[in-house]
């Protein structure tokens, strides 16, 4: 007899897909024989559903691959180290791992494909906001990702602009450095949608991380983008995917965010990418800008707080993402 805590997901994923069944309540004893049939069980109901193999269904198939992962995979891990090996437990190991792959494949050819469309579609903004609708926003019972920071969304556009991993970084972070978190996408769209970027615009991403910001400005605006960005390995990535799609008034430098010219810059956006004396030496850098033009400036995150206290500018839109807030001011 051995304890075994339930997965406690019956009300999240039951009355979706059925794959996930309550098998315990908090210290009930199932034999491990019953362990291994519920695992069976939850496997060969995401194996036999074959709507998670067609293109369309993208959220429906990131939550087969997270249950995969988080319930199956990682439990019978956890599982085989606690009781030792068992081939029957190994065995559905290897067939979760190449279903996994399967689905995992057709993701790897949506992506191929609409990567090609994006790149040959003049109208890029109407393309995107189209794909994203057909593909993560139309109506779902799928409930909410959950042990990540990232929706479906963020995923889906990931995948569309080819960020599939993380380079390691090659430098350590000064003091005050935050690493790299990447900024939600649906706070990139509201940002872009009130943002009003046109031609004449130089778009500045202080802390671009892998791109994501700058990359979707270059799809979704006329605007040119620049991401500032101290990782070289992250830098490098950034501009390798603004290659790949062909966004030419898209670039990223390698540089301190302390440290750039922003001359040509109309608005800047962070992601809280430093606080504290690094973060007022770039506002302070950036009010000098302000003297000489108006400039407008979009912070999410924490450093809203320290943007707010500057008496320099003056906020225009605001609006909340769980738990931060996207703001945007412009200069006095």
């Amino acid at each position: 007899m051995n304890q075994f805590v339930g997965f406690g997901l019956a009300g999240i994923l039951g009355p979706i897909t059925g794959w996930v069944e309550v098998i315990a309540s908090t210290g009930e004893r199932l034999t491990m024989c019953e362990i291994v049939q519920t695992f069976q069980a939850n496997l060969c109901g995401i194996e036999q559903d074959e709507t998670l193999r067609h293109e369309a269904n993208f959220v429906e198939r990131i939550h087969a691959l997270d249950v995969l992962s988080q319930n199956i995979l990682d439990r019978i891990e956890e599982t085989l180290y606690v009781h030792g090996y068992r081939e029957d437990m190994a065995s559905l190991y290897r067939r979760a791992t190449v279903l996994s792959k399967q689905l995992d494949a057709v993701n790897t050819n949506l992506f191929q494909r609409l990567q090609a469309q994006l790149t040959s579609d003049t109208a890029t903004q109407t393309a995107l906001h189209q794909l994203c609708a057909v593909y993560v926003n139309r109506s779902s019972s799928v409930p909410p990702r959950v042990n990540t920071d990232e929706d479906y969304l963020d995923v889906f556009v990931n995948g569309l602009l080819g960020i599939d991993y993380v380079p390691e970084a090659t430098i350590y972070p000064k003091p005050e450095m935050i690493g790299y978190v990447p900024t939600p996408a649906r706070a990139i769209f509201t940002l872009l949608a009130h943002a009003n970027l046109h031609e004449h615009d130089v778009f500045y991403d202080l802390g671009a991380g892998l791109g994501r910001v700058s990359l979707l400005v270059g799809l979704l605006t006329p605007a040119q983008a620049k991401g500032i960005e101290i990782e070289p390995a992250y830098c490098h990535f950034a501009q390798q995917r603004a290659q790949c799609l062909n966004l030419s008034q898209v670039s990223f430098m390698n540089q301190d965010a302390g440290e750039a010219d922003y001359t040509d810059g109309t608005l800047f956006f962070m992601y809280t990418p430093f606080t504290g004396r690094l973060l007022q030496q770039v506002l302070d850098k950036l009010c000098n800008e302000a003297r000489t033009r108006p400039i407008t400036l979009a912070a999410y995150g924490p450093c809203t707080l320290q943007v707010e206290r500057q008496n320099w500018l003056q906020p225009t839109f605001r609006q909340t993402f769980h738990p931060d807030p996207l703001v945007l001011f412009s200069s006095l």
